[in-house]
């Protein structure tokens, strides 16, 4: 049986340390009890929850310097095959620091502004790709980019990959959500907060969020999911409906770090195989709540992903 091929597309890649401490008090000496290197960015999460469904995954991204050879190094030791483009400027690093209390805080670098002639050459290195070795793969372009960097970014990838045959699934947020809408991708996948700010809508119900889908799907995408954390999560399928909703489980899980990137890597890997709607969101839902359980974000277990997939609730109207 062929593996189905997950193109996992980062603009803005980065090395995460995850420091674990009794307690984070501010203006104080703070001694962690552990420390782990890993490869970063939404992309890297989404490509790892995408090998542990069994897809063969492939990581493109802008790397530089000493942190962009780590994250490539690290890639690599999680059986992700990448394709870097190699960037002039080095890969921001960003810390997380978790609490015995399970309180999360991330500090964020912000990404170094890719060169244009970087941005060509990912251009055509997906487009190359999925003229020949990877061939009818899903492609899921994930995370923010730096400012400065062109705002044909994500519109160029989106129209590339679908004259290559290929869908495309888009998580971002802000002005790159808003470009990218009008490209017309496969699905869009905002969480509550980013659809929030775009839609200049107060996201508190199902019924909103249902409209607010609507919304994203006129302004260009053909089909949108809105994760909404413990209130589970909603899918409009495409223009004509029908609305998707699959009802939250109570988790008590270490971190909500990558819960939406492997809720993505759930509706990539459906979508390669081309899934019945019901279990296309239930595969993303129980994707999304089985890192909840995972050690680090995006390795998430499959025989974890199946329990809590019969768990799960949906309902459609």
């Amino acid at each position: 049986m062929t593996l189905p091929t997950i193109i996992c597309i980062s603009a803005n890649p980065a090395l995460d340390r995850r420091l674990r401490v009794p307690s984070l008090a501010l203006g104080h000496v703070t001694r962690a009890q552990s420390v782990q290197v890993l490869p970063g960015g939404k992309a890297a999460h989404v490509a790892m929850a995408a090998g542990a469904l069994g897809a063969s995954a492939v990581w493109i991204g802008f790397l530089g310097g000493s942190s962009g050879n780590e994250v490539l190094a690290g890639l690599k030791q999680l059986d992700v095959e990448a394709a870097p483009i190699r960037s002039a400027a080095s890969t921001r690093a960003n810390l997380e620091i978790i609490e015995d209390s399970g309180r999360v805080t991330e500090i964020l670098e912000p990404g170094c502004v890719p060169e244009q002639r970087e941005c060509r050459e990912m251009l055509r290195v997906l487009d190359a790709g999925l003229r020949k070795r990877w061939k009818g793969a899903v492609v899921v372009i994930s995370g923010s980019v730096p400012a400065g960097t062109p705002e044909n970014l994500y519109p160029s990838l989106i129209v590339s990959a679908q004259k290559a045959g290929s869908k495309v699934l888009l998580d971002t947020s802000g002005d790159a959500l808003y470009a990218g809408l009008a490209a017309k991708p496969d699905l869009v996948k905002p969480n509550r907060t980013e659809a929030e700010t775009l839609l200049k809508a107060n996201l508190r119900s199902h019924d909103a969020t249902i409209d607010a889908a609507h919304e994203l799907i006129r302004r260009g995408a053909r089909s949108a999911a809105i994760t909404l954390g413990a209130d589970g999560l909603v899918w409009m399928e495409s223009k004509k409906g029908p609305v998707w909703i699959a009802r939250p489980l109570r988790l008590t899980g270490t971190s909500s770090v990558g819960c939406g990137d492997a809720a993505m890597a759930g509706f990539a890997f459906a979508f390669a195989q081309k899934l019945e709607p019901d279990k296309v969101l239930r595969l993303a839902a129980a994707c999304g709540a089985a890192n909840c359980y995972a050690p680090l974000p995006g390795r998430i277990s499959l025989e974890e992903v199946q329990f809590l997939a019969r768990q799960i609730k949906i309902e459609h109207r």
